[in-house]
């Protein structure tokens, strides 16, 4: 996974390529998810089982419901369709993020400062799991209490995979 403001296309192979399908639909996705009142959070075009597919996933301060995933989803399906953007048969899956919902980018550590996480971070001695209270991001670095080891500061760039914890 990358750390990035603009996630990327998926070839059938598994391949992960910059630029491509998803970030031309990005500002179209964008607009409509901005008009639901939304924010878009992700956009990945992947090749999923038996044909290509356009995840889209919103949020908003409040709260996602079916209905704003329905208008998007007819929204942005018919933008598809009139300005054949997306070529060739495909599923359009428009979602919220969920309760354990995926950090993607630097904004997202300082919006969910307070929640609990789980971090994946590269280091010498390979990939470490830490999970814990986040505290923020300064600087580039995270800044987290490890439930294991205390108070860890983790450079963004070595994070593979980052997502809340869901607390019941």
């Amino acid at each position: 996974m990358e750390l990035s403001d603009a996630p990327s296309s998926q070839s059938p192979s598994g391949e992960v390529a910059s630029g491509g399908v998803a970030e031309r639909l990005r500002p179209h996705a964008e607009r409509v998810a901005r008009r639901e009142g939304c924010t878009l959070v992700d956009l990945r075009h992947l090749f999923e089982g038996d044909g290509w597919l356009l995840r889209v996933v919103i949020d908003r301060e409040s709260g996602v419901n079916v209905d704003h995933c329905a208008r998007v989803s007819r929204q942005l399906s018919a933008i598809l369709d009139v300005e054949d953007l997306l070529p060739g048969a495909y599923r359009l899956e428009v979602s919220s993020p969920g309760l354990d919902r995926v950090l993607l980018v630097a904004a997202d550590f300082r919006r969910y400062a307070g929640h609990r996480v789980r971090i994946l971070a590269r280091g010498p001695d390979g990939e470490r799991l830490h999970q814990g209270l986040l505290r923020g991001l300064q600087h580039g670095t995270i800044l987290l209490d490890d439930d294991a080891t205390g108070r860890l500061e983790i450079p963004l760039k070595r994070v593979t995979e980052a997502c809340l914890e869901v607390e019941i």
